[in-house]
């Protein structure tokens, strides 16, 4: 039981602080909350490939690191069309490298593939969290907050409901082998929470942005982002199996590693922007 509050205790303390710090930056915006996001992403990129390494494979939590760093920042400063070219550069250069230094029993290949896919999955997903706030504005304000924050409330509504009717009355399990803890009960719970929550949201902000998307596709909305939160985290859980890790790392005492707060929203964001890059918001 003491053990139980102690944990409990870490849980708070540090949402206690990050919660605050997330919300100014988010307010914030420009390059405070880009460069949040890219040590964020460089975080959990680092540990990503550390999991790996771990667990034999020579990827390099270093360059991974960088690479997700870099992918966040120059989103910020680049339009869609030079990112993609100065992304692919830069992954280039990196890609490059780790296999020309890699000695030759160290499967450079294997080492390469997973130390770019860990910075394309933390840093290239999350920067998407950058092109959703400029869809409320550039400038700091309440608007452009209120955005993105959109489908994180959504997805933390969802995960809330799913966690606890799945706690309390779960009996069918989800998926046994990746997430022995996740039932269809459960899952259902956040489902439904989320289609809620999307409408709810918006009548509460009303005030803060002229939102245009109709009832029908905040339902949607919801809908696709319940199923990409459940995606996001199996995802995570499936590498973590494979490693052999519980946790991705103890960074974050009492909530695990970075990857591990980040798990859903790195598939919920760009859903989410490309949702309401389609339906306006």
């Amino acid at each position: 039981m003491a053990r139980s509050g102690g944990e409990l205790g870490k849980r708070v303390g540090v949402a206690l602080i990050g919660i605050p710090v997330a919300v100014g930056l988010v307010y914030t915006g420009g390059y405070w909350l880009a460069g949040f996001l890219a040590l964020m992403a460089s975080l959990a990129a680092w540990e990503f490939a550390s999991m790996y390494r771990g667990s034999g494979v020579p990827a390099a939590p270093r360059a991974a690191a960088v690479l997700a760093l870099a992918y966040v920042l120059l989103t910020a400063a680049l339009s869609a069309e030079a990112f993609s070219v100065w992304a692919a550069l830069v992954t280039l250069v990196v890609a490059a490298t780790l296999a020309i230094a890699a000695a030759a029993e160290a499967r450079p290949g294997l080492g390469v593939m997973v130390s770019l896919f860990g910075a394309a999955y933390t840093g290239g997903l999350l920067a998407f969290a950058v092109r959703l706030r400029a869809e409320g504005g550039d400038a700091p304000g309440l608007a452009g907050a209120a955005v993105v924050m959109l489908p994180v409330a959504i997805t933390w509504l969802g995960d809330t409901a799913a966690y606890s009717v799945g706690k309390a009355v779960g009996r069918h399990k989800m998926a046994p082998v990746i997430s022995p803890k996740k039932t269809w009960e459960g899952a259902i719970a956040g489902f439904v929470a989320a289609l809620g929550a999307a409408p709810l949201y918006v009548a509460l902000t009303r005030s803060l942005v002229p939102w245009t998307i109709s009832a029908g596709e905040l339902l949607g909305l919801g809908a696709v982002l319940a199923v990409a939160g459940q995606a996001g985290d199996l995802f995570e859980s499936r590498f973590k199996r494979e490693c052999g890790v519980k946790d991705s790392s103890g960074l974050l005492p009492g909530h695990g590693g970075m990857l591990d707060r980040l798990d859903s929203l790195l598939f919920v964001f760009p859903v989410a922007y490309a949702y309401l890059r389609i339906v306006g918001v």
